[in-house]
C-alpha cells in the first residue's frame, strides 16, 4: 500500500482551495431521493434498514466507469477473485465462491442481478452504459432470494423507458488501444398515447488490446476485450389496470486469456497456447402488474436466460524454450446454462390497516430451473469430463408490517423453500493423478427444505434520523461436486445456515446536506461450505466441503456533504473480521484461521466538482487491507490504494471527459495460486497483478 499517503495528499491538495476562499456564499443543494429497488418492497434509501450500496448515475458518469469492474473496489467489505477477463465471482463479508473450474458447481453464494435477469456466476456481462443505478445489498437476503443469496445481491438496474424522447452517444479513446462506443435511444411509440406505449434501447461495443504482451508469440492482443451488449426495454400500460415491462438482452463477450507467468511479470506473458474467456448470454424477462383489485396489487415475473461459455487456459503458462518449462497442458472448459425462473406476489395497496394488525403485507410463490451442461477437456493425458448440473426450486415467501406508532414499525419476512439437485458425470479420467485413463459414470442426487428470513424493529428518532435492529436467517442448500482428480465418489455437501443479527443507524444533518449511515452486524455460519483444491500442474481436485463454525463480524458506513454548491465530498469503510474454526477434511484437520476473502478494512473517499454546465472533475481513492486469498492455502493478497481521477468540460448537450483508472500506477494481485506448475515439486507463490495505470477520452451527446 506503498502509494496510500500519496492518495490521501491528493485528496488534500483538491480540497485545500475550498476552504481558502473567503466571502464566497453558495446554495447548499439538497441530497437527491434514491429508489433502493432490490428487495422485495421498493424504499427510499434514506429510509431502508438493509445494509446497502447504491452507485447512482451521478457516481457512474463521466468517470471512465465502463463496465462494474470500475467500480467494485469502492463498495464496503465487498471483494472478487481475478483468474477471468471479467469480475465474476464476488465476495460480501468473507462470504462468496471465488471461481467456478471443473469440479465446481454453479451454486453461488451472491446473486447477479441486471434488472430482472439473473446472470449469477456470469457476470462478464456488467457493462454499464445507460444504467440508472447499481444496488449492493449486504447479508443474507434469503426472504427476498432464497438459497442463492447467503452473502448478499447485486442488481445492475438500467435505465427505463421514458414518454418523451431521449437518449446519448459515446465514444471512447484510450491505454492499450482502447475503442469503445455505444448508443441509447428511448420515447413514446404511439404519437397520440405517448404514455401508452413507450421503450429504451441501448448498444455498446468495446475492444481493448490489454496491457499484456506475449513475448513468445509477439503478441500484444492474447488478453483482448472485444465485448458487446445491448438490450430492449419496453413498457406498456394497456389500461389503468394494467403494466406491462418487457425486456431483451443480449452479450457477446470474446475476450483472450492470457494472464499467468511463472514468473510472476506484470506486463508479459511467455505462453504458446493462449486461451479464451468468452460468454455469449440471451435474456429476457416480462413484469406483469394487474391493480383491478379494490386492496391487492397481482405482480408476475417472468424471466429466462441462457449463457455459452469457453474458459480456457495454457496450464504450463511457458513454452518449450522456458528455463522453468515443466510440463505442456492446454485445458478447454465449456458451459451452456440455461436458467428460468417465475414469480407471483400479491401485495396489499394500503400500506396503513390493511388487514387489521398487519398494515402492509406481501405474499408469494418463486419457482426456479438451472440446467448447465459443463465439459472439460486437457489435451495431455486424454481426460474428458462431461457434467450435467440440474436444480430445482420452489418457494413460497411473505413479508408483513406493523406500525405501533407513527415512528415504530415491526417487519417480518419469511420464505420455505424446497430445492432439489441432480449432478450427472461421465467421461475418461484417472483413478489417481497420472493414473491409466478409466471411464466414470455416476449420479448424485440432493434434495431439501430450506427456510429463511429476518424480523427488523424500526424506529424514527426524528423526521431525518432513522434506527433500526434485525435478526435473520440465511441458507445456502447443500448439494454434490463435480468429477475431480480423487478419484472419490464422497463429494456431497450439506446445507448451510447464517444467523446474522444487526443494528444500523441512518441520518441526516444540516438541512439535508450530509447523508449517513452505519450498520454493525454479526454472522454465525452453521456447516459454512467452503471449496477447497489442491493438485499439480493445471490437474486439480476442486471440491466444496462443510466446516465447523465460522463467524463474521464488522461494521458499513459512508456518508456524503454536499458542502458548497456543485462541490460534494463522500466517504465508505468497511471494518471485517471472519474466522473460521478448525474441521476436519477427508481425514485431514484443518486448522482455524481468518476466512479467505476477508480483509480486516475497506475504504473510499472521493471529491466531486460537478456543475451542470463548464468544467467539472473527480478524484478518489479505494484501497484494502491484505486478506487470505483461499481456503486452501496461506498466501494474501496485498494491500493496496488506488487512486482515479477525472476532469471534463460540459457544453450544452456536449461532455468531454478525460480519465485515469490506477493515476499513481499501484502494483498489487488480482489473484493468486500456491502450488507446484513445474513438477518440480516445489509449490510456488504464483501472481496475476492488477491493472496498471492506464487513461482514456470519453466524448458523449446526451439529448
Amino acid at each position: 500500500m506503498k502509494h496510500t499517503i500519496s492518495a490521501l495528499a491528493l485528496l488534500s491538495i483538491a480540497t485545500t482551495p475550498l476552504f481558502a476562499e473567503e466571502g464566497v456564499v453558495s446554495a447548499i443543494p439538497e441530497l437527491p431521493v434514491t429508489i433502493v429497488t432490490g428487495e422485495l418492497w421498493e424504499s427510499e434509501l434514506q429510509k431502508t434498514t438493509a445494509s446497502v450500496t447504491v452507485l447512482n448515475k451521478a457516481a457512474l458518469e463521466d468517470k471512465g466507469v465502463q463496465h462494474f469492474e470500475d467500480v467494485i473496489n469502492a463498495i464496503p467489505n465487498l471483494t472478487w477473485t481475478g483468474g477471468t477477463s471479467r469480475p465474476r465471482y464476488i465476495q460480501i463479508r468473507g462470504i462468496g465462491e471465488n471461481s467456478q473450474f471443473e469440479g465446481e458447481t454453479p451454486d453461488s453464494t451472491v446473486r447477479f442481478l441486471v434488472d430482472d435477469l439473473d446472470f449469477t456466476g456470469v457476470g462478464s456481462i456488467g457493462n454499464l452504459f445507460d444504467v440508472r443505478q447499481v444496488e449492493v445489498l449486504r447479508g443474507p437476503q434469503a426472504g427476498a432470494f432464497g438459497a442463492n443469496a447467503a452473502g448478499g445481491v447485486i442488481r445492475v438496474v438500467s435505465s427505463d423507458p421514458t414518454p418523451f424522447w431521449t437518449g446519448q452517444a459515446e465514444a471512447t479513446i484510450g491505454s492499450n488501444n482502447l475503442r469503445s462506443g455505444g448508443v441509447a435511444v428511448g420515447g413514446p411509440l404511439l404519437a397520440n398515447d405517448p404514455e401508452q406505449l413507450t421503450f429504451r434501447f441501448s448498444l455498446y461495443q468495446l475492444e481493448e488490446d490489454g496491457y499484456r504482451k506475449n513475448t513468445f508469440l509477439d503478441k500484444d492482443d492474447t488478453n483482448r476485450r472485444d465485448e458487446l451488449n445491448s438490450r430492449l426495454k419496453v413498457r406498456w400500460l394497456a389500461n389503468e389496470d394494467w403494466q406491462f415491462d418487457g425486456s431483451l438482452f443480449y452479450a457477446d463477450i470474446d475476450n483472450g486469456y492470457d494472464e499467468f507467468t511463472l514468473t510472476n511479470s506484470r506486463t508479459r506473458t511467455y505462453s504458446d497456447e493462449p486461451g479464451e474467456d468468452s460468454q455469449e448470454s440471451f435474456g429476457t424477462s416480462l413484469r406483469s402488474k394487474w391493480s383491478g383489485l379494490d386492496e391487492i396489487d397481482i405482480v408476475g415475473v417472468t424471466s429466462f436466460t441462457t449463457t455459452d461459455s469457453t474458459y480456457s487456459y495454457d496450464g504450463d503458462w511457458s513454452n518449450p524454450t522456458d528455463p522453468l518449462f515443466g510440463y505442456t497442458d492446454f485445458l478447454t472448459l465449456e458451459r451452456d446454462r440455461a436458467v428460468i425462473s417465475q414469480e407471483v406476489s400479491f401485495n396489499s395497496k394500503a400500506q396503513t390497516d390493511a388487514l387489521g394488525f398487519i398494515d402492509r403485507w406481501t405474499m408469494g410463490i418463486y419457482g426456479q430451473s438451472l440446467d448447465e451442461d459443463s465439459n472439460a477437456e486437457w489435451t495431455t493425458g486424454g481426460y474428458l469430463w462431461n457434467t450435467d448440473f440440474e436444480s430445482e426450486t420452489l418457494a413460497l415467501f411473505g413479508q408483513a408490517t406493523h406500525e405501533f406508532s407513527d415512528v415504530t414499525r415491526l417487519t417480518v419476512q419469511l420464505r420455505v423453500e424446497y430445492y432439489s439437485v441432480d449432478v450427472a458425470a461421465d467421461g475418461i479420467g484417472p483413478d489417481d493423478l497420472f493414473a491409466p485413463t478409466v471411464p466414470f459414470d455416476y449420479d448424485l442426487d440432493h434434495s431439501e427444505t430450506l427456510w429463511g428470513g429476518n424480523i427488523t424493529l424500526e424506529h424514527d428518532l426524528s423526521d431525518t434520523m432513522q434506527a433500526h435492529v434485525a435478526l435473520g436467517r440465511g441458507y445456502k442448500a447443500g448439494g454434490a461436486s463435480t468429477p475431480n482428480f480423487t478419484g472419490s465418489t464422497d463429494i456431497s455437501y450439506d446445507d448451510e445456515t447464517l444467523w446474522t443479527v444487526e443494528t444500523g443507524l441512518r441520518a441526516s444533518f444540516f438541512e439535508d446536506t450530509v447523508d449517513t449511515s452505519v450498520t454493525l452486524f454479526y454472522i454465525y455460519r452453521e456447516d459454512p461450505q467452503f471449496r477447497d483444491s489442491e493438485g499439480t500442474g493445471s490437474f486439480f481436485d476442486y471440491i466444496t466441503t462443510n466446516g465447523d463454525s465460522a463467524e463474521h463480524w464488522g461494521l458499513e458506513g459512508d456518508a456524503t456533504w454536499y458542502f458548497a454548491d456543485n462541490w460534494s465530498f463522500s466517504a465508505t469503510l468497511g471494518l471485517l473480521g471472519a474466522e473460521r474454526s478448525s474441521y476436519t477434511n477427508n481425514g485431514v484437520d484443518v486448522k482455524s484461521r481468518d476466512v479467505a476473502n476477508a480483509p480486516n478494512f475497506t475504504y473510499s473517499a472521493r471529491l466531486d466538482y460537478n456543475p451542470a454546465d463548464a468544467l467539472f472533475g473527480s478524484i478518489e481513492v479505494v484501497g484494502s487491507d491484505e486478506y487470505y486469498e483461499s481456503n486452501s492455502h496461506q498466501e494474501k493478497r496485498s494491500s493496496f490504494a488506488v487512486v482515479n481521477a477525472s476532469v471534463g468540460y460540459r457544453y450544452l448537450n456536449w461532455t468531454f471527459t478525460v480519465w485515469a483508472k490506477n493515476l499513481l500506477d499501484e502494483e498489487y494481485e488480482d489473484r493468486i495460486f500456491f502450488f507446484d506448475n513445474t513438477f518440480d515439486g516445489n509449490d510456488e507463490r504464483y501472481e496475476s497483478p492488477a491493472a496498471p495505470r492506464t487513461f482514456g477520452v470519453t466524448a458523449k451527446y446526451a439529448w
